[in-house]
């Protein structure tokens, strides 16, 4: 199912909550000696958040992994792919540029030729492909920045010691701090999934049962214990043709909740 036109969407609303510390680096190392090495990510006003982008990326691979490695048949015949390394559609590829222009000739000429060709492609796409996009689709989710749902928050600096990759040891005088959100703090989490199939809906559930599991991970340090979150007072609701009007007009309601189990 395309993005073309408007089918449905599927809007999960929920509260995240650190099982453990959590840290999702800036991205920058200061060099004062009086600030932490490494800081989390914070907005504007200096709260931390957990972006997005990272929740879904984070996901992804979780999903291409378990479903590769599973041998499951949850979501189809065929195996997801890896994305970075070898995508199902590698843009590179000789054949599959001489496949997409065969195609592109295929339905010259043609009404609505743009689509027979997105169809085409897409029907050749992975089963995470379809969902999370690809070099030549968008995603069909897409996750807000999950914000501090209270005001108050914990930062927490931990310390620790450089370890020698030769010999497996602490290296002397080798010592470095980093910033971790605490444990037990909440986020906001909304998430938007549009133009579900029967076999995108799958993968939607196996997202929200793995982040309600609380064994799911986000951020860096998870080899030390550091970012296992979990999904709790998840709400799930589903808009169709019949139900957007009143969903534009009124906004959601009840009789548009959508049971996942």
């Amino acid at each position: 199912m395309l993005l073309d036109k408007f089918h449905n969407r599927y809007i999960v609303k929920g509260t995240i909550v650190a099982e453990t510390p959590i840290h999702i680096g800036a991205g920058n190392e200061s060099i004062d000696p009086v600030e932490t090495d490494n800081a989390v990510i914070k907005d504007k006003d200096g709260k931390p958040y957990i972006p997005g982008s990272s929740l879904k990326g984070a996901l992804r691979s979780w999903l291409e992994t378990f479903l590769r490695g599973s041998g499951s048949k949850l979501v189809g015949e065929k195996k997801p792919c890896l994305i970075v390394d070898k995508p199902c559609i590698d843009p590179s590829d000789k054949e599959i540029k001489k496949w997409l222009e065969e195609i592109k000739e295929k339905y010259e000429g043609k009404d609505d030729a743009d689509r027979f060709v997105a169809e085409e492609i897409y029907r050749k796409l992975c089963p995470i492909c379809r969902v999370f996009g690809s070099h030549y689709f968008a995603s069909k989710i897409t996750i807000n920045d999950c914000r501090l749902k209270d005001e108050k928050t914990y930062i927490e600096t931990r310390d620790r010691v450089a370890i020698d990759r030769d010999t497996g040891t602490a290296s002397q005088g080798k010592k470095y701090d980093f910033e971790q959100v605490a444990a037990g703090t909440k986020f906001d989490f909304y998430m938007t999934a549009d133009n579900l199939d029967e076999e995108n809906e799958k993968i939607l559930k196996i997202i929200i049962k793995v982040l309600e599991s609380g064994n799911f991970t986000v951020g860096g340090k998870t080899s030390i214990g550091l970012g296992r979150i979990k999904l709790c007072d998840a709400k799930v609701y589903r808009i169709d043709q019949n139900s957007l009007e009143s969903y534009l007009f009124n906004g959601l309601s009840e009789e548009m909740g959508w049971q996942y189990v």
